[in-house]
This record gives C-alpha cells, structure tokens and sequence, in this order.
C-alpha cells in the first residue's frame, strides 16, 4: 500500500515543482514560493523513502531464509530490482535536473528530479534468486 501511495504523492510533487519552475520561468506576477515546493517535495519523499526501506527488508528476509551457499554471480548484480519504467522517468529528472542548472527556475526543476528519483526507488523489489 505504501508503494502505491507512493506512485501518488511522487507524481503530485513533481507536477507542483513543475508549477513552479513554469511561473518563475514566465517571469509574471504569480509565482510559487520556493518552499512550499520543497515542502510537497518533502512530504512525497516520506512514502517514497518508506516504500524502498520495505523493499529492503524484503531483500533481508529473502536472504536470511535461504539455506544455500550465496553464489559469487549472484553477488555481483543488485539484489532489488526497479521496473524500467520508472529507471526512465528517474533518468530523465536527472537530465532536467543538469538542463536547467544555472536558470532561476532550476530548483524547482531539481526538486522535481528529486521526487521522480526517489519514486523509482519506492518502486523497487527483491530481485529473485
């Protein structure tokens, strides 16, 4: 249920830190406040970062009940696994991000970047032995 919480909270983040950039960007009269951003960014992190530390403990579970050795092969991957959907959009809010560092409207753009990272987190699973 935190996941899908998650896949909720994430996305409104990142349309009210998009909000921002886009007022700051028109240079108008109407603009958001730099920190009521970052406080829905704040707030959307909580599920996000919630939902990755049960994925987490998933892995740990998963790990401690098996009885055979651990393969070497094995160690070398990641144990979670983040469906590419999600990699994608975590990808492009990195891409955002470094595009539009140096303009006045880039910690909106960072912020955003932020949340969509930490959604492809919060989407995260065991990989399976």
């Amino acid at each position: 249920m935190i996941r899908a919480i998650a896949r909720i909270a994430a996305p409104v983040a990142v349309v009210v830190d998009c909000m921002g950039a886009w007022l700051d960007w028109r240079d108008g009269d109407l603009r958001m406040s730099l920190t009521l951003a970052a406080a829905v960014t704040a707030v959307a992190l909580v599920p996000c970062a919630l939902g990755f530390v049960a994925a987490i403990g998933r892995r740990l579970r998963q790990t401690a009940a098996q009885d055979g050795p651990v393969r070497t092969i094995d160690t070398m991957r990641l144990p979670l696994v983040v469906p590419r959907g999600y990699v994608g959009a975590a990808v492009l809010g990195g891409i955002a991000t470094l595009a539009a560092m140096g303009e006045g409207f880039g910690l909106y753009i960072f912020l955003a970047g932020v949340a969509l990272i930490a959604l492809a987190l919060s989407q995260a699973t065991p990989r399976r032995a």
